[in-house]
């Protein structure tokens, strides 16, 4: 039964994975690139929307990360402890929640502060808003990119 509840986290967490960082993996590579040139009302409209429709998957996402997270890292052998972090895998792990809790931070001030989403709308602000839309979504695939190398690294332990 153990082993049951360590494949269903792995896979809930690889889901998570490929909901959250492939959202914005494919915003920075595909999507945004598209509108690059249009800058028209439709176009902003569509980012809006993509971006309103996203944030319950991404919240699930997140809600997945914690649960499935804390199991795995809790039955890991490498995990020495809570705030322990004497092996290379400890290190690793505290990068890589640093890493997250970055994208957090970063998702925080593009969305509940600069609003970039909604603004994405406004007929005064749209171009400004599309240029910190794009930087946003850059900075989410990247650090979600690294995210994933340092847990690559952290398996190989």
């Amino acid at each position: 039964m153990q082993s049951s509840w360590i494949s269903l986290s792995v896979w809930l967490h690889a889901i998570a994975t490929a909901v959250f960082i492939g959202h914005f993996v494919l915003l920075a590579v595909v999507y945004i690139p598209a509108f690059q040139g249009l800058k028209d009302n439709a176009s902003f409209e569509i980012l809006s929307r993509i971006s309103k429709l996203s944030r319950t998957w991404l919240y699930a996402a997140l809600a997945v990360f914690i649960i499935t997270g804390t199991h795995l890292m809790l039955i890991d052998q490498n995990y020495l402890g809570l705030m322990n972090f004497g092996n290379l895998w400890g290190v690793v792990m505290l990068l890589k929640h640093g890493v997250i809790l970055a994208m957090l931070a970063i998702g925080f001030w593009y969305n509940a502060i600069q609003r970039v989403g909604p603004t994405l709308v406004s007929s005064n602000r749209a171009g400004q808003a599309f240029d910190q839309f794009r930087r946003y979504t850059n900075w989410m695939a990247v650090l979600g990119i690294l995210g994933l190398l340092l847990t690559a690294i952290s398996q190989g332990q």
